[in-house]
C-alpha cells in the first residue's frame, strides 16, 4: 500500500467518523430516523449485556448448556416482568389516578397554609412575598391536570409502540446471546482486518475499560437503586404514609442519577404527600427528613458497598457529567454521563501516565493529585 491509498482510506474513514458525531450531537431529522431504525438493536445489546451474567452464572454454576441456560434465563427475566406488571404497576397507576382527580378537586388557600401572625411588619411582609409568589404556581399547577390528563391519552400510541419495539428487541436479544461467541469473532476479525496491530490493541483497551467501568457502575447502581426503592417502601409503610409504593418507585427510579437523583425525587413525594393530605403539611417534613436519613445510609453504606470504586472521580467532576449529560440527552445524560466521564478520565491519565514514563516524570506532581483508590469507602455515590 503506498502513501496515497493510506492517506485516502484514513481520510474516509474520518469522514465517517465526523459526520457522524455531527449527526449524533445535531439531532437532525436524518439522526432521528436512523436513530429510530437502530432503536430496537439498541434496546437488544442492552437486553443482552444485562442478561449474559445470569446466563454465564447459570452455565458455570449447573450442567445446562448454554441453549437450555439461555432459556432458563429469559424464563427467569419474562417472570420478574410479569411479577412486576401484575403487582406494582396497576398499584402504581390507581395511585396516579386518584392523584390527578385530588389535584383537580383541591381549591388551596396558601393564606391557611403559611398565614402566621408574628407580629413583626417586615416578618409579616416576606410571608405575603412567599403567598404571593408561590400560589400562581400552584394555581398553574392544578389548572394544568386536565393537559395532563389529555396528554397521558395521547402518549398511549407511544406506549403501544414502546411496547412493540421491547419485544422485537427481546427477541433479537436470544439470537445475540446464542451467537455471542460468532459475533465477538466477527467484530475482531473486522477490527484487525482495517486496523493496524497498535490501533486494533487501542480499541480493545478502550473497549476492556468501557465494560469495566460500565458494568460496574450500571450493574451497581441498579442493585443500589432497587435496595433504596424497597427500603423506602418498608419505611414509608411502617409509618403509614399514603401512597407509599408510589413515592418508594420515584426515589428508587431518580436514585439512579448521581447527586441530583435525592433533589430530584424528594420534589413529588413532596407534593404527593401534601395532596394525599392537605390538612397535614407536617407530613411533608416528615417525608423530606425520611428521605434525608435514607439518602444519607445510601451515600455512605449502602452505595460505598456495592459501588465501591466504580465512580473514582470527586464530586465537581460528576456533577458537571450529570450537568452537562442532562442537557445534552435528558434524563439518560444525566445518568449515563458518569461513567461516560469516568472512561475518558481514565483513557486521559493512562495516557498521561504513559507519556510521563517515557520521559522519566513518573512520579511528577503525584503528591498533589487526589487519590482515589480501590476501597469501598472511596465513593459516596
Amino acid at each position: 500500500m503506498n502513501f496515497k491509498d493510506w492517506n485516502i482510506i484514513h481520510f474516509s474513514k474520518l469522514v465517517l467518523i465526523g459526520t457522524t458525531i455531527v449527526l449524533f450531537l445535531t439531532r437532525t431529522p436524518i439522526w432521528d430516523i436512523l436513530f429510530k431504525g437502530i432503536t430496537p438493536l439498541l434496546y437488544a445489546f442492552i437486553i443482552t449485556y444485562i442478561l449474559d451474567y445470569l446466563v454465564r452464572y447459570i452455565e458455570k454454576h449447573t450442567r445446562l448448556n448454554r441453549t437450555l441456560s439461555i432459556l432458563l434465563t429469559f424464563i427467569i427475566f419474562i417472570s420478574l416482568i410479569t411479577l412486576v406488571g401484575a403487582l406494582i404497576i396497576p398499584r402504581i397507576v390507581s395511585a396516579v389516578n386518584t392523584i390527578i382527580i385530588a389535584l383537580g378537586n383541591m381549591d388551596i388557600d396558601l393564606n391557611q397554609i403559611f398565614r402566621q401572625d408574628f407580629n413583626n411588619i417586615y416578618l409579616n411582609e416576606i410571608q405575603q412575598s412567599i403567598i404571593n409568589t408561590v400560589t400562581p404556581m400552584v394555581q398553574k399547577i392544578t389548572n394544568a391536570t386536565g393537559n395532563f390528563v389529555l396528554l397521558i391519552v395521547n402518549k398511549i400510541q407511544q406506549i403501544t409502540s414502546g411496547l412493540i419495539s421491547f419485544i422485537v428487541s427481546l427477541i433479537i436479544s436470544i439470537y445475540m446471546l446464542a451467537d455471542k461467541t460468532d459475533l465477538v469473532a466477527r467484530i475482531k476479525r473486522f477490527i484487525y482486518a482495517n486496523f493496524n496491530d497498535q490501533q486494533a490493541s487501542v480499541i480493545f483497551d478502550v473497549s476492556y475499560k468501557a465494560h469495566r467501568i460500565f458494568k460496574a457502575f450500571v450493574i451497581g447502581k441498579l442493585i443500589d437503586s432497587l435496595i433504596i426503592g424497597c427500603l423506602s417502601f418498608v419505611i414509608f409503610t411502617i409509618f403509614h404514609f399514603e401512597f407509599a409504593l408510589l413515592i418508594a418507585f420515584i426515589i428508587g427510579l431518580t436514585n439512579m442519577i448521581p447527586y441530583f437523583g435525592p433533589f430530584l425525587g424528594a420534589v413529588p413525594a413532596s407534593i404527593i404527600t401534601y395532596i394525599a393530605a392537605p390538612d397535614q403539611p407536617i407530613l411533608v417534613v416528615w417525608m423530606l427528613i425520611a428521605i434525608l436519613v435514607i439518602q444519607q445510609l445510601d451515600g455512605w453504606v449502602i452505595g460505598p458497598y456495592i459501588l465501591g470504586d466504580s465512580v473514582g472521580v470527586s464530586a465537581f467532576w460528576i456533577i458537571v457529567a450529570v450537568t452537562v449529560g442532562g442537557a445534552t440527552f435528558g434524563v439518560v445524560g444525566m445518568f449515563m454521563g458518569v461513567p461516560t466521564l469516568v472512561l475518558i478520565k481514565t483513557i486521559i491519565e493512562d495516557n498521561i501516565q504513559h507519556k510521563l514514563h517515557k520521559k522519566g516524570y513518573d512520579g511528577l506532581e503525584s503528591k498533589n493529585i487526589r487519590a482515589y483508590r480501590k476501597s469501598k469507602s472511596s465513593s459516596k455515590e
